[in-house]
Formats: C-alpha cells, sequence, structure tokens
C-alpha cells in the first residue's frame, strides 16, 4: 500500500512537471510567432512604403519629362516593381555614334533631374539593338551588337558619373544587344523601336 502511495505521488510529479513543460513550449512558441508576425508586419509596411515611392518617382518623372514624351523621345513605364525610361536611339546618339548627341546630354540631364531626388534607389541602364549586322566601320572596334549596345549604356553611365557626381553604387550598365527586341525587326519602324536605351530604376539599393 506504501508502494502504491509511492508510486502515485510519482506519477503526480510527473504529470505537473509535464504539465509546465508544456506550458513553457507553448509560451517559446506564441513569442516566436508573435516575432514572426511582427517581422512580416514590418516587411509590409516597407513594401508599402517603397510602392508609394514608386509611384510618386512615375508621378514625377510624367511631369518633368511631359515636353519629352510629347515629342516621343521617351516613354515612361511599371515592370514588376521597376520603373522603365525607355529612350530612342536617335535621341541619345548621333547615327552610327556611340557618342552622347548635346540633344542626348540634354535629355539625360533633364531624367537626372527627378532621379537625383531618389537618392536610395539602384538605376540600371541597359543598351538594346535591331538584328543588324554591325557595321563594317564598327568591325573592328565592336564585335557584335552586344558590345554596340553595351557601348551606349555605358556612355550614359559615365555622362552620369562625370556631369552629375551620380554615386556609383547606385548606377550598372548592360548591352542586350538584339535580344530583347519590342518591335518587328522585319520592318523599319520595329528595328527603329529596337534601338533603344532603357534606364530602369528598381527598388532600394543595399
Amino acid at each position: 500500500m506504501i508502494r502504491f502511495g509511492v508510486a502515485f505521488s510519482m506519477l503526480i510529479v510527473l504529470l505537473v512537471a509535464g504539465c509546465a513543460g508544456n506550458k513553457a513550449l507553448l509560451a517559446d512558441k506564441d513569442a516566436e510567432i508573435a516575432r514572426l508576425q511582427k517581422q512580416v508586419d514590418k516587411a509590409k509596411t516597407e513594401q508599402t512604403a517603397q510602392t508609394k515611392k514608386a509611384d510618386q518617382l512615375t508621378v514625377d518623372l510624367n511631369k518633368q519629362l511631359a515636353d519629352l514624351k510629347q515629342k516621343e523621345q521617351v516613354w515612361i513605364t511599371e515592370k514588376e516593381n521597376m520603373t522603365l525610361i525607355t529612350l530612342p536611339n536617335a535621341a541619345l546618339f548621333a547615327l552610327g555614334s556611340v557618342t552622347l548627341s548635346l540633344e542626348g546630354k540634354k535629355v539625360t540631364d533633364e531624367i537626372w533631374k527627378t532621379l537625383a531626388k531618389y537618392p536610395e534607389r539602384d538605376v540600371s541602364i541597359q543598351g538594346h539593338t535591331d538584328n543588324v549586322p554591325i557595321a563594317q566601320k564598327f568591325e573592328g572596334k565592336y564585335r557584335s551588337n552586344w558590345e554596340l549596345s553595351s557601348a551606349r549604356a555605358h556612355a550614359v553611365l559615365h555622362y552620369l558619373t562625370t556631369k552629375h557626381d551620380a554615386k556609383p553604387k547606385r548606377l550598372s550598365a548592360v548591352g542586350f544587344g538584339e535580344y530583347r527586341p519590342v518591335g518587328d525587326n522585319k520592318t523599319e519602324d520595329g528595328r527603329k523601336k529596337n534601338r533603344r536605351v532603357v534606364i530602369a530604376v528598381g527598388q532600394k539599393i543595399s
């Protein structure tokens, strides 16, 4: 009888200890869930703020570049949380050149007046061409349209760093050559659309 009483007492102790352990475990899980929820809420708040900023950037660009849009020297669109500023090569470069024209510098100046107000946003400058093979006079300097499109993108990048003292950390340049067309390369109008530079303004830089 005494042994039974001892065993029963030990069982009660174990049950109480188990309940206490389960409560502590549940409390830890609740704390972890609350912490994760705070992280999710913070991320949502930051995302909302970035979206509002992206919307405001587009508003500011449309206002600043209204005259250029009317002249069809620039197009502004949004895609995948990025603001895309598309400029036909004719607005930036003389025919067959990789050096920014005087008009091209003016266009770039107008764009940077707005982008300078958003120093936390990264800026990717993307060069594109049509599918016409590289001109013979350029063959010694540019192996293909990839190199030509990259040279034009870098021309814009270097102008921004030298004229406007843009921080290199937020800039990048890349050439896509003929491989991301937006028009039909079988027509002159389509090839004209494909010869372009796109300034892609992204999210907050790290």
